[in-house]
């Protein structure tokens, strides 16, 4: 039997989680859920960020929404940074606790996180290789990347590094037309996934959430 097998699970995170365009169902964290008879609750909104900002205030950031999701998780799943970069969210130090600054956001969402589920198997995901230009902070994707994976490697949480070892580019045109959900639906890329986008990175993160 699976580790997965009737545990509840619990995802946080920006429209990568959600599903964009099409839905929660297709996503990898549903399908994972269903494929082990799981409970899920999945928090992804689109276009999320996990920092205060200032550009789309109205957005309420990851590190102050996850205090009203569902108590009693075996399993967290948390992806962002998507949208820190988009909106031009300052790194800020790696110690900080400035929910301003994206490593200060992160570091109160750890702990937030692990203060609400102590005993829970966390899984945090970096963002991937979608948008190399860089925006007002002198930014670009790895640099948000780089700054998730440190900042969990300081709490020892799992971290899996999406921009290197995601197994996919979406800079590659063979890959980009069916994993791309704007490719399958409309033709031009979105930098989102596919129904059969999600199959295919379910596979890997089944393996990571079953060796945690």
């Amino acid at each position: 039997m699976s580790n997965l097998t009737g545990k509840t699970l619990v995802a946080l995170g920006d429209s990568l989680i959600h599903g964009s365009k099409l839905g929660n169902e297709v996503t990898w964290v549903n399908k994972l859920a269903k494929k082990h008879n799981m409970t899920v609750y999945n928090h992804g909104i689109n276009g999320n960020p996990v920092a205060h900002q200032t550009v789309e205030p109205q957005r309420v950031p990851m590190c102050v929404r996850y205090a009203e999701m569902e108590d009693g998780a075996d399993y967290v799943v948390v992806l962002g940074g998507a949208n820190d970069k988009r909106l031009h969210v300052p790194l800020g130090a790696i110690d900080s606790e400035d929910t301003s600054t994206f490593c200060g956001a992160l570091n109160v969402l750890i702990l937030g996180l692990t203060a609400k589920y102590p005993k829970a198997k966390f899984l945090f995901l970096t963002n991937y290789d979608r948008w190399r230009s860089k925006n007002k902070e002198g930014l670009s994707d790895v640099d948000y990347v780089d700054a998730m994976l440190a900042v969990c490697a300081r709490w020892g949480i799992v971290c899996f590094d999406n921009y290197r070892q995601a197994g996919f580019s979406f800079y590659n045109p063979a890959q980009c037309e069916w994993i791309d959900e704007g490719c399958v639906l409309e033709g031009k890329s979105n930098r989102h996934f596919s129904d059969e986008g999600y199959d295919f990175l379910l596979t890997r993160y089944e393996a990571l959430m079953e060796a945690l």
